[in-house]
């Protein structure tokens, strides 16, 4: 008898456990388009702040993602992401990656002087870079790569940190 019940109560909670999970999955997902800017979050939206982060200057929000952006991002602990002096490689990074980029190295202190700020400035005016999704991650400190997988800079140690934004500077001094 004891058995018969227990076996009935395990049957009764597998079938609401799995109605909970087959409504899970049917629950609707927002869709934004990536670049979309709104002053409100769509609904089931998570918004997402780093250390380190850039603040928005204003209260605008811009989706960023797509089939371009990946969900995922690459570490320093990823295989095969750096080369063999310990950099992610800044072959796949435009313009507006490098703008944001060095916006995250100049806030980040990790460069001296002025002309990684200027370089970036100067990126950043371009019109291909103003509606740049990869100009956003670049100043969370996300490293655009060949993948779409972004590289997140900020897992490089100190040193390798400080070699990737001067190659930033000279990379972002090419494009004119």
């Amino acid at each position: 008898m004891f058995s018969r019940h227990c076996l009935g109560l395990t049957a009764l909670c597998s079938l609401v456990f799995a109605g909970a999970t087959a409504h899970a999955q049917q629950a609707p997902v927002p869709s934004v388009a990536p670049g979309t800017q709104s002053t409100m979050m769509p609904a089931g939206s998570i918004p997402v702040q780093r250390p380190g982060a850039p603040q928005a200057a204003t209260n605008m929000m811009q989706a960023v993602g797509g089939s371009a952006v990946s969900n995922a991002v690459s570490t320093a602990a990823t295989p095969g992401v750096l080369d063999t002096y310990g950099l992610p490689s800044l072959d796949s990074a435009k313009a507006g990656n490098l703008a944001g980029l060095a916006s995250y190295c100049v806030r980040n202190h990790l460069v001296h002087g002025t002309t990684l700020r200027v370089v970036g400035r100067t990126l950043a005016k371009r019109p291909d870079v103003k509606n740049d999704q990869y100009y956003s991650l670049g100043g969370q400190g996300l490293l655009q790569t060949s993948t779409n997988v972004p590289f997140d800079v900020s897992t490089l140690d100190l040193s390798h940190r400080t070699q990737l934004c001067a190659q930033v500077g000279q990379r972002g001094q090419a494009y004119k």
